[in-house]
């Protein structure tokens, strides 16, 4: 073999290693790059997985109102005070279908969770508002289960019967649904209102159906019907009817509606009323209001409502009325005008006006409140 083919042979076998061994290095590199990337990914995904662990998974918010409020009666002296209402709750996704959420608030009626500044500066007392777990199985395609202490599961359209601060205990089952474009709403529930000593336990049961319909693409329509049947309810220690001196049962039939207007006027409003009666009552057993609202502080920067009821003494417990119309109860009447304006973001002002007569004693009792709220 001469010299020059064995220097081809050994510039070919040269550049035949050399390709694969590039190859290999290329291949390698690429590998090495492919590592890199996944571990960099793995530790940009870490923090958010730590983050998550319960942070993402529990909302904290509450409200604090200061309110200034003036009440002026025919037979006493008018009276002003200053009053404070705190509210704190944790609300937490226990997994795909379960909810669940605790509320503490100042003021220890069922009706209200207002307390008087002026106190010999002692502290205000802290109550437990919520505690409620909830089951919603599929998204709540069958519906959702409520246990504990809860917001109420019904829809409330005037706080006739029914203070906004109200907060029953026991069970409920709430369903929701649409069919082309009505909507179906509905609630059961089973509340304990007093465990006594002995068998006469007083118990709610609720229920309630309703419906929306669009009419039009500018108007809403809104109605329902609803039961609330006490037991045991001529045991009832009810503080708020002072002047019930007959123990009653209470089963009240109610129906509801609203009307929703947008761009009817330049500004969207609401016509809403509800009727309610005791069917248990021999006398004084009916009650009604109805008003118009305008606007919408939740979704714009203002609102104002305009209403007006009248509610007889044994229509409903006296105990989960409104506790501002007329000193609070039944046995009301007289018209009421509030409104309210966010002046930024999460603090709002608010006024209202209340014109309200105590019926059997005739007499008049005149409210205002000035309102402060800060929500965070």
């Amino acid at each position: 073999m001469n010299k020059t083919m064995v220097y081809g042979i050994a510039v070919a076998a040269l550049t035949v290693t050399s390709a694969f061994a590039q190859n290999e290095s290329e291949q390698l590199r690429s590998e090495m790059d492919a590592l890199t990337k996944r571990l960099n990914e793995l530790e940009a995904e870490q923090p958010e997985k730590s983050k998550t662990s319960w942070t993402d998974k529990i909302t904290i918010k509450g409200d604090l109102r200061y309110r200034f409020e003036y009440v002026g009666k025919d037979d006493s002296t008018s009276k002003n005070r200053q009053r404070i209402r705190a509210r704190l709750g944790a609300y937490a996704d226990v997994n795909d279908f379960t909810t669940a959420g605790i509320r503490i608030r100042t003021g220890g009626d069922a009706n209200s969770g207002n307390q008087t500044i002026g106190g010999d500066f002692n502290a205000k007392d802290i109550y437990l508002d919520l505690a409620y777990i909830t089951l919603a199985p599929s998204e709540a395609t069958y519906g959702a289960v409520t246990l504990g202490k809860m917001k109420y599961p019904w829809k409330v359209t005037t706080d006739l019967i029914w203070d906004s601060d109200v907060n029953p205990e026991g069970a409920a089952y709430t369903y929701a649904t649409k069919l082309d474009n009505t909507g179906l709403f509905g609630s059961a529930g089973y509340f304990k209102v007093q465990d006594t000593s002995s068998t006469h336990d007083l118990n709610l049961g609720s229920g309630q159906i309703g419906a929306s319909q669009p009419i039009g693409e500018k108007t809403k329509l809104t109605v329902g019907g609803s039961v609330f049947a006490y037991d045991n309810s001529k045991d009832f220690n009810n503080p708020g009817a002072t002047n019930n001196t007959t123990m009653i049962d209470y089963t009240i039939a109610e129906v509801f509606g609203e009307v929703g207007f947008k761009e009817v006027l330049p500004i969207p409003f609401k016509l809403y009323g509800n009727y309610v009666n005791n069917t248990k009552a021999d006398n004084d057993e009916m009650g009604y209001c109805f008003g118009i609202k305008f606007g919408d502080a939740k979704k714009g920067k203002w609102e104002a409502k305009v209403g007006y009821r009248n509610l007889d003494l044994n229509a409903a417990p006296a105990y989960y009325a409104d506790s501002d119309f007329a000193g609070g109860g039944t046995d009301i009447k007289g018209g009421r005008v509030k409104a309210k304006y966010n002046v930024g973001k999460n603090l709002q002002v608010g006024a209202t006006l209340i014109a309200g007569t105590q019926k059997s004693s005739d007499t008049d009792v005149n409210t205002l409140h000035l309102d402060l709220i800060a929500k965070f």
